[in-house]
């Protein structure tokens, strides 16, 4: 990456990245979908509960699939296709091109929709994938600060391209899936030109044995204009965990609940399956033992316990290797609270967890502002606060887990090394990379795929060019000088 454009680019997002209090929550309010059961027997009961703001009855079914719009009927709603339903959701995240998602619903509906955004509350629309009918569907935009309430100034007028979207199948058709799938979300990557770093970050997760979400592409239309090229993300609920574990299916699934939160209460908010009858005292039980060891190598002994501490040093290799800035490394701080985010955490097995990444679109960069010391450096004082944007973080060694951890860095040296010598190694990211700006290519370069930095082609040479500072920041983080 020239240093020219490595400038532009971290000038203009420091003048556009969020306030330090919302950053903080960023991403919490998107995932208000919940599912009462993980597993779909013949779909019977499971429904969901939308928690916060989503005030739209989930019951009754349209009488037709057009119920939702006012405009002349598409011909797609005409195709139906019934094996779409039950489809292997694989096959959408490997489709052999650029598929395209057709929403159709009035155009006041639409205008409110967007003058609503902040609300995340989901409306009717008719949907059509790749020519052929889906149904009625539940839509509404999705995001955090940098990405949904960013987009709007001080007078409610939308200031971004576009927003991300999420779509529910089932909302207002029980049971109704598209690949097996009850949500989908549609990235509008703002920060990303490229359209391509959550696709490579949680590819390069899973090759080093991380559940992570599938993630591809897709060109969203509305009312029959392109929006353009979106990310494609699978969403963490239920279904996926099925999908990741089968012999445990129904286990629940956390949304930013840190093994040191053991507050009950706290616990249950971040629950995003089985909130029916929630049971968090498996959870519970693990951050009270935590809370009760007596010192860091107590605390490292009860975390094996109840997680894989080699999945850990996999998934800090990864997260270290892309330079995670928004992740489970950095704890934002104010009076009130201190947290990190963008993770979930699911239990895979009766009382054993997993760590889960979520929203890795911060990532692929060196900011020299970020001043919190590598979650490997433990300070002399753990009072201190450090700049984060425009708030302020702790370092993550003062957190237990990472305290924890740092009894013991040989295996995440380990994994590290063996994230270097294979998937991120030069020449396969370099491949990836380019078979990936040829897939998207067309798509990404259309005028009606907005870029917020430079050119799609201009991102995908950065990129390119950032892995080799990347790996030797990565190397120097791994050196052992003890």
């Amino acid at each position: 990456m020239s240093a020219q454009f490595s400038t532009y680019f971290l000038s203009a997002f420091l003048v556009l990245v969020p306030s330090f209090f919302s950053a903080c929550h960023s991403d919490y309010l998107d995932d208000d979908d919940t599912d009462n059961r993980n597993t779909d027997t013949n779909d019977t009961g499971d429904s969901d509960s939308d928690t916060l703001t989503d005030t739209a009855s989930d019951t009754g079914t349209p009488d037709t699939a057009t119920d939702s719009t006012d405009i002349e009927a598409p011909a797609c709603l005409s195709v139906v296709n019934p094996a779409l339903a039950d489809a292997d959701a694989q096959a959408l995240f490997d489709y052999d091109h650029v598929p395209v998602f057709d929403i159709f619903l009035p155009e006041e509906e639409w205008n409110m929709l967007i003058e609503n955004a902040v609300d995340e509350e989901y409306t009717e629309a008719s949907l059509c994938f790749e020519g052929q009918a889906v149904g009625t569907v539940g839509l509404r935009f999705k995001g955090s600060y940098g990405t949904l309430y960013g987009c709007f100034d001080d007078s409610g007028e939308l200031i971004c391209d576009r927003l991300s979207m999420k779509l529910k199948f089932d909302k207002y058709v029980e049971d109704q899936r598209l690949f097996g799938l009850k949500r989908l979300n549609f990235r509008a990557n703002r920060h990303d030109d490229s359209r391509m770093k959550e696709k490579i970050v949680f590819d390069l997760f899973r090759e080093m044995g991380i559940t992570a979400p599938r993630a591809a592409w897709a060109v969203v239309r509305v009312n029959g204009e392109s929006l353009g090229l979106y990310g494609m993300v699978e969403q963490i609920d239920g279904r996926m965990a099925a999908d990741r574990f089968p012999d445990y299916p129904d286990g629940n699934v956390f949304k930013e609940i840190w093994p040191t939160d053991t507050v009950e209460s706290t616990v249950v908010d971040g629950l995003r399956t089985n909130d029916e009858a929630p049971d968090v005292s498996a959870f519970l039980g693990f951050s009270q033992a935590i809370a009760a060891a007596d010192d860091d190598e107590a605390r490292l002994s009860v975390l094996g316990q109840y997680m894989d501490l080699d999945e850990w040093a996999r998934y800090m290799a990864v997260d270290d290797a892309v330079v995670g800035y928004d992740g489970v490394t950095y704890f934002y701080t104010d009076p009130y609270s201190t947290h990190n985010h963008n993770y979930y955490i699911a239990e895979d097995t009766p009382g054993h967890f997993r760590l889960i990444p979520w929203d890795v679109e911060a990532s692929f960069w060196v900011n020299p502002d970020h001043a919190a010391p590598h979650w490997t450096e433990i300070p002399d004082d753990c009072s201190l606060t450090y700049p984060y944007w425009s708030g302020y973080a702790i370092a993550p060694a003062c957190d237990p887990i990472f305290a924890a951890l740092n009894t013991n860095l040989g295996p995440w040296r380990e994994a590290a090394q063996e994230l270097l010598d294979g998937p991120f190694s030069v020449e396969t990211m370099r491949t990836r990379i380019e078979q990936h700006a040829a897939f998207i290519g067309e798509a990404a370069r259309a005028p009606e795929t907005p870029t917020m930095y430079t050119t799609f082609d201009n991102s995908v040479s950065g990129l390119i060019d950032m892995i080799p500072e990347l790996r030797e920041r990565l190397q120097l983080l791994i050196a052992d000088e003890e």
